[in-house]
Order: C-alpha cells, then structure tokens, then sequence
C-alpha cells in the first residue's frame, strides 16, 4: 500500500525528513480541496436531479477556484516545490475563511477557528518566518473582519474581536516556538538517522569484506555469514538463511542462528511459492515484512521462532536469478524501519554474491578433486599400458631375436679401417641397457659414450662411440644422437614387423594352400591323405602318421586306419 501511495505521492525530490513530512502535509491537503469540491458538486447534481433550485454562480466559482488550487498545489509538490504550493494553498484557505465570513455563510467563532488553523498550517507546512504573516492576516480578520460580519449584533462580535486578539497573539507565539524546535528536532532526528545509516553502512562493509575477503569453505561461509549479520545488527535476534536447490522446487536451511534449529540445518525445507514467508519471498522476489500485531496474512506467524514479534525475509538474488533468502527475526515489534529494510537489501544483494561465489568455488572443488582423480586413474592405466606394451615388444624381439642364429652387430672403425659385422658386448654397452640411459666412460687413453636403443620405452640394444680423450659431447649433439637412435629403433621395429607380416603371409598361404586341398578331396580317407602329404611336403617330416578313432576305445574290434608320408 505505501509503495502504491508513493507513486501518486512521491517525495524523492525531497531529501530532508522534515522536508518530506511538510510534502506530505501539502500533498493531504491540495487533495482534500480537491474531493471536498467533488463531493459537493456530486450532492449538488443529485439536489438537481431531485428537483432543488440551481445553485448560487458565486459558490461553483468558489468550488472552481479550489479545484484549481488543489490540482496546482499537487503539481508543485511532484516538481519539488512545496513551500510554494504551501503557500497558495494556505493563501487560499485564508480567502475562503473571508469570503464565508462576509457573506454569512459561517459563524464568527468558526472564522475565528479557521484563522487560528491557518497559522498552525502556516508554522507547520512553511516555518516559523510565515507565521508573522498569517498572524497579521489574523489580525486584520479580527479587527475588520468580525465587526463587518454581522450587523445584528454587533456586541457579541466585538467581544469576541476583542477576545481574539490575544488569543491570535499567544497562538501565533506557541505555533512560532513550535516551528523552530521542529526544525532543530528534525535535524537532530537526520543527523541520528543519518549516523545510524552510516554505523549500518560500515557494519555492512565490514561483513562484506570479511566474507567475501577469504575463500572458505561454503558451509563456513553460511554459518559465518549469519552470525555477522546478527553482531552487527541489533534488532536481528535470530539469523537465518535459506538456499534453494537445483531443481527450484524446495528451499532448504542452510544456517542459523538459532541454537535449538541447528539440528535442522540441511534437512528442514520450505516449497518454493508456499504460504509460508520463506515460500513467498522466493517466489516473488520482494521483501515480506511480518509482524506479530501486524495485518493479518496467511503467512504471518508460519516461520516465527519463539520470543519472536518481526520477521524480514529478504531474498537473495545474483543478476536476476533469486537463489536463497535471508530471514532476519527481531524480539522487538518495530524493528527494521524502512530506511534500515533498503540497507539490508542492499546488503542481502553482497552476501548473495558472497554465498554464490563460495558455492562455485565448492563446486570447482569437486570438480578439481574428480578431474584429479580421473588424471590420476588415466595415468595409471597408461602407465599399465606402457608396461604391457613394452612387455609385448621385449618378449616379441624376444622371440625374433632367439630365432635369429647370429645377432645382428656391426662394427666400423675408421683408425684402421675395418668394418665387421660383429660387436663385443662390452661393459658399456651392457651398463646402458641396464640403466636404459646414455652412459659416458673416461678410460686411460679415450672415452666411451653409449646410448641404448629403444623402441617404445623396450631397451632392443645400444650402440657405442670410442672418443678420443679430449673429446667433449655437447648437448646438442647428444640431442642429435638420440634422436638418430630413437629412429634407428624405429626402423629396425618397422622391418621386424615387416618381416613378421611376410611369415604371417607365408603361413597363412600355407594353410589356404592346404585347405584348398583338402576341400578338393571328396572322401575322409582322401582329405587325410592329403592333409598328411600337404604337412609332410611343408614340414619336410621323414615320417607323419594320422590315425583316426576315440581316445578311450581299444583298438581291438574297432576299425582303425594309419595313413603315413615321408618327403
């Protein structure tokens, strides 16, 4: 309701509070000229229509007139300048006082009255500087006014002048005094507001920086988020906060203050756009102000914990997205004023920044503990790999090589020119495949530097220079050199392979070769025929023997053939 009320009257043109209560003031009566003239002129038309006289043209330019000042008091109010709409509305109800009085259309004692309002409005909606001359106005009404209002009797209208002078004077001195103290009591009244926001401010800034200044953990961050908010301001009793969850469909608890509920912190939930505070607030987005003698609201009382008379639930939103609510509950019945609701708006706006950043930062976390855990099981599985990979190439040179009746070596030596096709398994060569890494040696008259072969990571071999003795490897050139060898692994891996693929080829011919034999023969004693002379042509077997039968029968009574071949 004061919310819809500030838009028909706003008062932000007017800073001051003082400055805002005079507006008001204005603001009541330019549109209680208004309605009065309205109400009149709507019992006028039903006088017509009931067959009463036509009124008198004075009185609907009266009703005009005060129409007019009402709609342009209001208008000056909106623009920021009440003092001038003040004034035209008081110089107005100072001319209708008059204008009634000479045409006898009120009493003496009410014009009197209505002069005595007039100063009072004057000191209230203006200052004290216009109550000199509202006392002045007063004044000439009193002297003038009353003797010429009636001329029946004229005694009791000059006693009564007479009474009112002093009268006008004591009034106008009280509403004089009034209208300064009010001025230094509405300052006094600023400056306490004023300081108070700005105690609320530094309190506000403090617990933002102490939140958002550390990266805690989120459960930290709630808890401590609740029990600053309830140190640094007073009339918060008890603190909690609420989170809604991924789904948008419940809120649940997440901290308090509260000793007793802590039991339920994560297990008590609240449906979200339920009748409860809680419920509203997040559905809505707006801030829910309840109070326990308040208007009577469905959701009043629903969340009040005990010895509790106000409770503010305030959402908390980051961009426009609501993600939880904070609901501050107080033991004192007018608690949280206005101007304190829009600092804990305000401040409601940083803890949720605060609350949702830690929350991301949990959830990044997580993510960086699983992302960890799953690096850490990939390595493992590829170290696996790499073992079973360098397993199978070891036992698959394994096997090439102990089917290979010389070892493939080489030897050049360029001093006395000769190449061989052998090497001696010397100490060095045999230390750098041990160790699978390069190996220098200084001997008595030159050096020796070896550096094993590899094909992935499997040690196959090494090969070894003979340096002179002042000869020194850089780095660059030992790069050179292992990346000569590591290629060299690699093509000799290439052609082991070629070959094994040649053998698998062969072999395979070999058995299509076989099979289409067999296949060719149209009886049993004729496909193992063939089988048994195919075998022995490719085996070169002196001797190959095929006997039919089961295995646990006696040969004796059964029929049994022997088919043999010798190439």
């Amino acid at each position: 309701m004061r919310q819809q009320l500030l838009k028909f009257f706003p008062l932000t043109a007017y800073p001051d509070l003082l400055d805002q209560r005079r507006a008001a003031g204005t603001y009541i009566l330019s549109a209680f000229m208004v309605v009065s003239v309205l109400v009149g002129a709507i019992s006028l038309v039903l006088q017509l229509l009931s067959g009463g006289a036509l009124p008198d043209p004075l009185v609907a330019l009266r009703g005009a007139l005060l129409v007019g000042v009402g709609l342009a008091g209001y208008s000056l109010t909106r623009r920021g300048q009440q003092s001038l709409a003040a004034l035209l509305v008081l110089i107005a109800w100072i001319t209708l006082l008059f204008l009634l009085t000479f045409s006898d259309e009120i009493s003496a004692e009410l014009g009197l009255g209505g002069m005595l309002v007039s100063i009072s409005l004057g000191a209230l909606l203006i200052g004290e500087q216009t109550v000199l001359y509202t006392l002045l106005a007063a004044l000439f009404y009193d002297l003038v006014g009353l003797s010429d209002a009636s001329q029946g009797s004229p005694e009791g209208i000059s006693g009564l002048a007479v009474i009112g002078l002093p009268l006008l004077i004591i009034h106008a001195s009280v509403n004089y005094t009034m209208a300064r103290n009010l001025r230094v009591v509405a300052r006094q009244v600023t400056a306490n507001v004023e300081e108070r926001n700005v105690r609320l401010a530094k309190a506000s800034a403090a617990l933002v920086e102490r939140v958002l200044g550390v990266r805690l953990a989120l459960e930290v961050v709630l808890q401590e988020t609740v029990r600053l908010v309830q140190e640094n301001f007073s009339d918060c009793h008890e603190v909690q906060l609420f989170l809604i969850d991924k789904e948008r469909r419940n809120v649940t608890l997440v901290a308090t203050t509260h000793e007793a509920n802590r039991a339920n912190v994560g297990s008590q939930q609240v449906g979200v756009g339920s009748l409860s505070v809680i419920g509203r607030v997040t559905i809505s987005g707006q801030s829910i102000l309840a109070r326990e003698e308040g208007e009577a609201q469905p959701y009043r009382r629903s969340a009040f914990l005990p010895a509790t008379r106000a409770q503010l639930a305030i959402p908390l939103r980051v961009g426009g997205e609501v993600i939880g609510a904070i609901d501050l509950q107080s033991r004192n019945l007018n608690a949280f004023p206005p101007e304190e609701i829009e600092l804990l708006e305000t401040l409601a706006n940083q803890i949720a920044v605060a609350v949702d950043n830690a929350r991301l930062f949990a959830e990044m976390q997580e993510k960086v503990v699983e992302n960890r855990r799953l690096y850490e099981q990939t390595s493992a599985q590829l170290r696996e790999i790499e073992r079973l990979n360098r397993q199978l190439t070891g036992g698959a040179w394994a096997d090439y090589l102990s089917s290979m009746g010389l070892l493939p070596a080489y030897t050049i030596d360029l001093i006395n020119g000769r190449v061989e096709d052998a090497a001696e398994r010397t100490p060095t060569l045999i230390e750098a495949m041990r160790r699978n890494q390069a190996v220098l040696r200084t001997l008595q008259d030159h050096r020796v530097l070896a550096l094993p072969i590899r094909v992935r990571g499997q040690v196959i071999g090494a090969m070894e220079f003979e340096l002179a003795p002042d000869q020194h490897i850089n780095n660059e050139q030992l790069i050179v050199l292992q990346q000569v060898i590591e290629r060299l692994g690699l093509a000799v891996e290439n052609l082991r392979l070629l070959e094994e693929a040649q053998r698998m080829a062969q072999r395979e011919s070999m058995v299509n070769e076989i099979t289409a034999r067999m296949q060719a023969a149209t009886s049993v004693e004729a496909v193992v025929a063939a089988a048994t002379q195919s075998l022995a042509d490719a085996f070169q077997a002196p001797r190959v023997a095929v006997r039919l039968g089961l295995p646990n029968e006696p040969l004796n009574g059964r029929r049994s053939a022997e088919l043999s071949g010798g190439g």
